[in-house]
């Protein structure tokens, strides 16, 4: 019992023992025993894959599968992460922007270049002794020259004031800017001038006395080596020319072979087709080669001619674009074209062979009349996206938006600014390039077809009135503008920066 009463009292220490270490030590052993089952458990299995291959059977030395990251990794990620991080950063600036937020983003135009084209030209203070005016621009297929024609806008009864055609071209040497490249000079004021969409080297014009010339800007210019061409004399009445068209290939292809069929001769390979129309109401088809110095009639056409109607005077027109890719259930005929006039009529024409047409003198192309303008047609420009979709514009600064389909615009809105030119931003589906004339502080704008409203744009500011546009067709969106005081500005858009809405496609 001494024992037990001896045990017994060791037992209050024990019970003190118990209060500190025991707890301790019972939570460790069954800490322990749960780690060491599982973690042990985990850690053989690891092991276990890990040695399922060996060296030999991979075939490589030891050093090399020790090594980590392997030899080549740092130097791939250092040359292919920094254009991932770029392709992220722009598919995040893409034209569809999120609209979680109702505040819009104002995009700036960048101004690159403001250049007076008058300058150091005395024969333009002929006739009248009025200011010259820009009276067109037209970018070359490459981005890299720019056309600048000068002259007057109005005329009592004829012109007889000196026309001046002055060419611009970039220069690395120059910072990327736009220097003087030559000058063309005619006798006439030059209506309009119109590059070639993929021979750079061709430039065609055509004055208010109605000719039509192609130039081959190749080599250096000199009338003395022949490198004008120019059309036959007496076309269009000698009434201005109003407007040139470039015929794509498939089109082009079409009106060679007519003109194979009808004089039996073969086609040269650097054969064109150029489209002019003029205010006597007709639209003349040429067949063009400045290498074989070829300038001949493929047809005339002319407006209401079977009608035995007065032919309209026509003041701009424009051929459907052609969507080659396109599913077949989309397609539309590539032989269509609209016509605008003075009084606001629009027609809608196809293109006939010389056999379906009875008398020459009467090749009357329209079959079918839309909705007219109340007012004079300034400018007709198809869509590069959606085939068959065209917009107008007329004087009263009514802007329409048709399908040639149906006779009915689309849409019709009526703009709160006074709308000179205007021309489609290639990039943007639905965004139009409007030129504005009055006393508005920004005199181009930026306008969505399709959402019916003027896009957040800032930097567009001209001088004068807007009295031509055009936008740069290849690489980086650059809009040209001419005014009334000739001072050309350029500008570079950041296209992908602009909120369309949804529905850009659905007019």
């Amino acid at each position: 019992m001494s024992n037990l009463s001896g045990y017994d009292g060791d037992a209050v220490g024990f019970d003190s023992v118990s209060q500190s270490k025991r707890p301790e030590t019972t939570s460790s052993t069954q800490t322990s025993e749960y780690g060491e089952c599982g973690v042990g458990s985990q850690t053989n299995f690891t092991k276990s894959c890990g040695s399922t291959a060996t060296p030999e059977e991979l075939h490589a030395e030891d050093d090399i599968l020790k090594e980590y990251p392997p030899p080549g990794l740092n130097a791939f990620l250092r040359r292919v992460v920094p254009g991932m991080l770029e392709q992220l950063d722009q598919n995040d600036t893409e034209n569809y922007v999120s609209s979680d937020s109702d505040e819009e983003e104002l995009v700036t135009a960048k101004l690159l270049q403001e250049i007076q084209v008058n300058e150091n030209t005395p024969g333009l203070g002929s006739g009248d002794h009025k200011t010259a005016t820009i009276l067109s621009l037209s970018w070359s297929s490459a981005g890299n020259n720019l056309a600048v024609s000068l002259g007057q806008t109005q005329h009592e009864i004829w012109c007889d004031h000196e026309g001046l055609i002055r060419v611009y071209t970039v220069k690395r040497t120059a910072g990327d800017k736009l220097v003087k490249y030559m000058d063309i000079t005619e006798k006439n004021c030059v209506t309009i001038v119109k590059y070639h969409p993929s021979v750079a080297a061709l430039l065609a014009y055509a004055t208010n006395s109605g000719e039509v010339v192609l130039c081959n800007l190749r080599d250096s210019f000199s009338q003395t080596e022949g490198m004008q061409l120019t059309s036959p004399a007496g076309c269009h009445g000698s009434r201005p020319v109003t407007a040139l068209h470039w015929a794509d290939a498939a089109l082009a292809n079409r009106f060679l072979t007519m003109q194979i069929q009808n004089t039996g001769k073969r086609r040269g390979a650097a054969d064109q087709i150029l489209i002019s129309a003029g205010s006597d109401g007709t639209i003349n088809v040429w067949q063009v080669n400045s290498t074989s110095k070829v300038f001949e009639s493929v047809i005339c056409y002319v407006i209401n001619g079977s009608k035995k109607l007065a032919a309209p005077d026509i003041s701009c027109f424009d051929f459907i674009k052609s969507c080659p890719l396109k599913p077949f259930d989309e397609k539309v005929a590539d032989d269509i074209f609209v016509v605008g006039t003075r009084t606001g009529s629009l027609f809608l024409c196809r293109v006939k062979n010389a056999q379906q047409i009875v008398d020459s003198k009467m090749a009357d192309p329209v079959f079918d009349v839309l909705d007219s303008h109340g007012t004079c047609v300034l400018d007709i420009v198809f869509s590069f996206q959606r085939p068959g979709i065209f917009a107008s514009v007329s004087m009263d600064s009514e802007l329409r938006v048709y399908d040639i389909n149906q006779p009915s615009p689309l849409k019709v809105i009526c703009l709160d600014i006074i709308v000179s030119c205007m021309s489609w931003v290639p990039q943007s589906p639905s965004v139009l390039v409007l030129g504005v004339c009055g006393a508005a502080p920004v005199r181009v704008r930026l306008y969505d077809a399709a959402a019916a409203r003027l896009l957040p744009v800032d930097g567009l500011e001209a001088a004068g009135t807007v009295t031509a546009l055009a936008v740069n067709q290849s690489g980086s969106c650059r809009i040209a503008a001419g005014d009334s005081a000739s001072l050309l500005r350029v500008w570079e858009l950041p296209s992908r920066r602009l909120r369309l809405s949804a529905d850009a496609l659905n007019f």
